[in-house]
């Protein structure tokens, strides 16, 4: 069979015909090898955008029965003729497949990504019920789920066998330990490498994405599953308590990426970027008051400027009012990024050609900018709190720059 995998070959399958049972085995099979044993396979980043988060799969392996695959989670295709539909909309079809172990650890090595495997300290009870539920799941009729990047991904899915194997023993501990790791500064600090992709994954995600993750949500990232199980208990076959990491082994380590372990500190970087794209706004529109070329490199940098911030704006309203991205509602960048700004990526050329329009031009521009330093108050108001003063940090000064260029213009014209 051919892995229909994100690092493989896309073949979509048939889906089973409507016999196959949609509910997983009350009780494991009789014919469950019983040496079985169980490991969560840990893959580091890549070096493509969608590898950044990492992945992991759980291997099951015993010779004497020729059991020896690796069940992944995190299938998709990017042939689908839905999939960017998908993907703009929440609604992304993922799916689980059995890969035979070798050929999955070989990928991924070839592939320059590190392997970490833990031996989860299952009884073989536990061992034979993860197998069963892993082989029902990968049935065509059963495998296909509604990808979410945060609350149901290809991590969340691997976590939760194992906890449906303890009996809900791993949820139990760790629901309630709060963390300071939030899906904003997990993600910022995955792609930090990347600053483009950074930068709009911190305009899209709204307030929801801020709340203090649990050691269970958190556990949306492979890398912190892998840790957080090393801290674990679980009752053992002896019933002591044991942990639920018998042992665990570097199978590669990847020779040029390493995740990155602290969350970046954006707001300077940001702060620095936002005044000195002011300082150069604020200079062109100044010369640009005598010199009809500066005036023009003026007009283009202010058109180009309020077109993609309106562009932006736009992308993030629809996405809050047409889609299932939950992450991206009630996002205060709206403020920043503003779809108004569109009207000003048009009246902004006009007004060089017919200087009536010069006074509506910069009213216009004065209440995208006023409209963004709302943001910038509503720090200080505890039921709008959004991590987001980086963004203001890098967007309101170039506002101000325009605005009060703008209004200069309509003076004197």
């Amino acid at each position: 069979m051919k892995l229909l995998t994100a690092f493989g070959l896309l073949l979509l399958p048939v889906l089973a015909s409507a016999q196959q049972t949609n509910r997983p085995p009350a009780e494991a099979p009789r014919e469950l090898p019983r040496n079985l044993q169980v490991f969560l396979v840990t893959l580091g980043e890549g070096e493509y955008y969608w590898e950044k988060f990492g992945h992991n799969a759980l291997w099951f392996y015993d010779p004497t029965r020729g059991v020896d695959v690796a069940y992944n989670w995190g299938t998709f295709d990017f042939a689908d003729p839905d999939f960017l539909k998908r993907v703009l909309t929440a609604d992304t079809r993922y799916w689980v497949e059995a890969v035979p172990g070798p050929v999955f650890i070989d990928f991924y090595q070839r592939s320059d990504r590190s392997i970490t495997v833990q031996r989860l300290n299952f009884t073989q009870e536990q061992a034979d019920s993860a197998f069963a539920f892993a082989q029902w799941n990968a049935l065509d009729a059963n495998k296909y789920y509604q990808y979410d990047y945060f609350r149901d991904n290809c991590s969340t899915r691997v976590r939760d066998v194992i906890d449906r194997a303890l009996g809900g023993s791993l949820r139990l501990a760790t629901a309630r330990r709060l963390t300071e790791k939030t899906y904003r500064r997990e993600s910022l600090r995955l792609v930090d490498d990347m600053k483009l992709t950074q930068f709009g994954i911190n305009s899209a995600l709204g307030p929801p994405a801020d709340a203090p993750l649990s050691e269970w949500e958190a556990m949306f990232v492979p890398s912190t599953m892998q840790e957080a199980l090393r801290e674990v208990r679980v009752r053992g076959a002896n019933g002591a308590q044991t942990p639920l990491v018998a042992d665990e082994r570097v199978l590669y380590e990847s020779q040029k990426h390493r995740e990155r372990d602290t969350v970046p500190g954006l707001a300077l970087g940001y702060l620095l970027v936002g005044l000195l794209l002011a300082a150069e706004l604020f200079v062109v529109a100044r010369v640009g008051e005598g010199s009809r070329g500066a005036e023009t490199v003026f007009r283009v940098e202010a058109t180009l400027w309020f077109l993609i911030v309106g562009i932006l704006g736009l992308v993030i309203l629809l996405a809050w009012m047409l889609t299932q991205h939950v992450f991206w509602y009630q996002n205060q960048n709206l403020l920043l990024l503003n779809p108004l700004a569109l009207f000003l990526a048009v009246l902004v050329p006009l007004s060089l050609w017919r200087p009536r329009r010069a006074r509506a031009t910069a009213i216009a521009g004065i209440v995208v900018a006023m409209l963004a330093a709302v943001a910038l108050l509503l720090k200080g108001v505890p039921m709008f709190r959004q991590d987001n003063l980086s963004m203001i940090f890098l967007l309101l000064p170039p506002h101000f720059a325009i605005a009060h260029a703008l209004w200069r213009r309509a003076r004197l014209a």
